[in-house]
């Protein structure tokens, strides 16, 4: 943080995003909607392990195990938490060029970048949890 966004910051402060936590709403959708979400998240997690198996690093247990932790908590993490930035507040031009006197605009940039880096592991997990709910619903 620079001196003038702090000086500026505090004569005009500017709004800043949250951060949500704990389960999304449930939206409604039909069944072919749910398994073409369910599809899509299977091709994503197959493609996933292609990629990192295909010629890269040696399958074996130890190395699907830590792959698979570690896309199990991205995905816990995807599903929990909700960045909400300030839309209004990421820069000038759009957020292409950032604000010179205020803070507040960095803080919502990294939130919105987080919630860009979160968007496919939300999908991801709600997909699963919707197809898991609705098998145990039939």
């Amino acid at each position: 943080m620079s001196l003038f966004e702090w000086f500026g910051e505090s004569y005009n402060p500017g709004p800043v995003g949250s951060m949500e936590f704990g389960k999304k709403q449930k939206v409604s959708r039909t069944n072919g909607i749910v398994l073409l979400r369910l599809f899509i998240s299977l091709f994503i997690i197959t493609g996933i392990f292609y990629l990192v198996f295909a010629d890269r690093v040696e399958f074996n247990i130890g190395n699907a195990a830590r792959l698979s932790g570690i896309i199990f908590i991205y995905l816990v993490i995807s599903y929990f938490i909700r960045p909400a930035p300030d839309t209004s507040n990421i820069g000038w031009f759009g957020g292409l060029i950032d604000h010179p006197f205020r803070y507040s605009d960095d803080i919502n940039r990294f939130l919105l970048f987080f919630k860009i880096f979160l968007l496919p592991g939300a999908f991801i997990s709600e997909s699963l949890i919707e197809g898991v709910l609705l098998t145990l619903k039939k």
